[in-house]
């Protein structure tokens, strides 16, 4: 009795989530709800149905950001920011400062060489602001007179794999993920990630196993800052 019970009830759920899921779908033509000639009947509202959302955002301005068309620089300044700050350690080398300091170079170089770019830059660590969010970064390129933001953050992954007869090898993930910012209108026309993955292994010059971890992460970093700094060139080259 009780299997029977337990049985009758794995039923109910899967029935109840696959009705969540055919939930936007019309019951017996299976096509979105929306497309059917009774929703296409309804009355079409006038603005918001969440007031609530009024102290966040207002109707009225919702629409106008929805209404409007933005107009890109032909020859525009780019600040580039890193979200939340760049990577620390405890430790340092000449090789590891080296690699750190190198961290955007590739990504630099090729959103210098974008002709709709008239000059790139990072934004000084001192006018870093405190409370990063959209507004107060805004603030910052706008004070440094920048008509493009790209923030960016990175989340990465370290995978370590012990040998017996030979070098310990590590290998690093990085998910890199970019926002392009308007600061005119602060308005996002464009938002890319890259996944990248870098592994090598333990050198003679490395004193530390964490030395070795932390630059295969900074490599895997500085890939996926290219190929999104790649997809941001690509998509201003193709912008009106």
């Amino acid at each position: 009795m009780k299997l029977k019970r337990l049985l009758l009830g794995t039923v109910l759920v899967l029935v109840g989530g696959a009705a969540g899921c055919m939930r936007g779908l019309d019951k017996t033509s299976n096509i979105p709800r929306s497309s059917g000639e009774e929703y296409m009947n309804f009355r079409e509202t006038p603005g918001t149905l969440f007031p609530t959302d009024e102290a966040v955002l207002g109707g009225a301005n919702i629409e106008q950001i929805l209404s409007s068309k933005l107009a890109l620089p032909q020859k525009g300044r780019l600040v580039v920011l890193p979200f939340g700050g760049r990577p620390t350690w405890d430790f340092w080398s000449d090789e590891l400062e080296e690699a750190e300091r190198n961290l955007e170079t590739g990504a630099l170089a090729k959103l210098r060489a974008c002709p709709r770019l008239s000059e790139v830059s990072l934004i000084p660590p001192l006018m870093m602001p405190q409370k990063q969010s959209i507004p107060y970064l805004r603030e910052a390129a706008a004070r440094l007179q920048a008509d493009l933001l790209l923030v960016y953050r990175r989340n990465s992954r370290v995978y370590e794999r012990v040998r017996i007869f030979a070098a310990d090898k590590v290998r690093s993930k990085c998910l890199v993920e970019a926002i392009l910012l308007d600061v005119r209108t602060g308005i996002v026309p464009f938002a890319a990630q890259s996944t990248q993955h870098y592994q090598t292994q333990r050198t003679k010059t490395e004193s530390e196993w964490a030395e070795t971890v932390a630059k295969a992460e900074l490599k895997a970093y500085s890939l996926g800052l290219e190929a999104v700094a790649a997809d941001v060139v690509t998509f201003l080259q193709a912008a009106p």
